[in-house]
């Protein structure tokens, strides 16, 4: 049980890594009111050697503060779709001037990579082949979770609105995917921004990806399945993808405010929230039920902090102008 994320803070020419039994979930509002703000809660939590890194299995969050640079560095698991990504982003814009803040689209991995650690010291790797994920059409209703597939071939520009749980179990069907993506994913007209997409050029022998949450293949030269073939990730740039599939993809212009609305909501109801609290409070009713529990001391790694009132101010100010 737990929501395991790493801190990493860089300052005065060195950095510290940090732990949080807990933190992975609470990502947005635990750096939402700025940096002075995110750098108590930071340092609050259990401080590690440098080598006692989580792996990229374990690790479903992560943030990098460098404080020598103002750079600006994390993922996390646990938003719920590209609006909560994109408003987070939109507010540390603002309660992080001067900053620049990315992204870690390979994950642990980049961070490590970042203050000059070993990334396959945080990568675990498959035992297995990527397994191909079933092609199905995305369900309607469902579409900000789909997965664009743009093809250009000699039967000209086209689209399909895929439900796929994984993009490298899409990517791992290699070039028979064009021929393989069901006729009843068509997709034509404006969509909403889905959660990733992919592209494929036939004649130019290029697949490329852009995706709203991480890929460990993001950086690699070459995808495995796909030899002889160009790959080019686009980070999160959906507008690469309208471009190339030459009017197969339009996307509808995205309206914040709702994610806005609801990370307003997530600062009230989750800021000052004490998980490790809550699993001690929860152990303790499963005693007086009868049941036999034993708590694992990492539970109580996370500590809570919070802002100072002006720090709050601002970023109530920065959510009033943002919704």
């Amino acid at each position: 049980m737990g929501d395991r994320a790493n801190y990493v803070v860089v300052e005065d020419g060195s950095w510290q890594l940090y732990y949080s039994h807990w933190g992975a979930t609470t990502v947005d509002v635990d750096i939402l009111d700025g940096p002075r703000s995110a750098a108590r809660f930071l340092r609050a939590q259990r401080a590690t050697d440098r080598t006692d890194w989580l792996d990229d299995t374990w690790c479903e969050g992560a943030v990098l503060a460098d404080y020598d640079n103002s750079r600006l560095l994390l993922f996390t698991w646990h938003l719920d779709d590209r609006d909560h990504r994109d408003a987070l982003f939109a507010v540390l814009a603002r309660t992080w001037p001067g900053w620049r803040i990315d992204w870690a689209y390979e994950g642990l991995r980049e961070l490590a990579a970042y203050v000059g650690a070993d990334p396959s010291a945080v990568t675990v790797e498959p035992s297995e082949p990527t397994r191909q994920a079933p092609l199905q059409a995305v369900e309607p209703g469902e579409e900000e979770y789909a997965t664009i597939v743009s093809v250009r071939d000699d039967r000209g520009p086209r689209a399909y609105s895929l439900f796929v749980d994984d993009l490298p179990e899409l990517l791992a069907h290699g070039p028979a995917l064009v021929d393989r993506l069901p006729q009843e994913a068509r997709c034509e007209g404006e969509q909403v921004v889905p959660a990733d997409g992919v592209h494929i050029d036939v004649p130019r022998r290029e697949v490329c990806a852009w995706i709203s949450d991480t890929l460990f293949t993001a950086r690699c030269p070459e995808l495995p399945d796909w030899p002889g073939w160009t790959w080019t990730f686009w980070a999160d740039r959906y507008a690469e993808q309208v471009t190339a599939a030459q009017g197969a993809v339009r996307f509808l212009p995205p309206d914040l405010r709702p994610a806005v609305a609801m990370l307003a909501g997530r600062i009230d109801r989750l800021g000052e929230r004490d998980p490790a609290a809550s699993a001690h409070a929860l152990a303790d009713r499963l005693r007086e039920d009868g049941s036999e529990v034993r708590v694992s001391p990492f539970v109580d790694a996370h500590t809570v902090t919070g802002p100072d009132p002006g720090e709050r101010a601002a970023l109530r100010a920065v959510l009033a102008e943002l919704g």
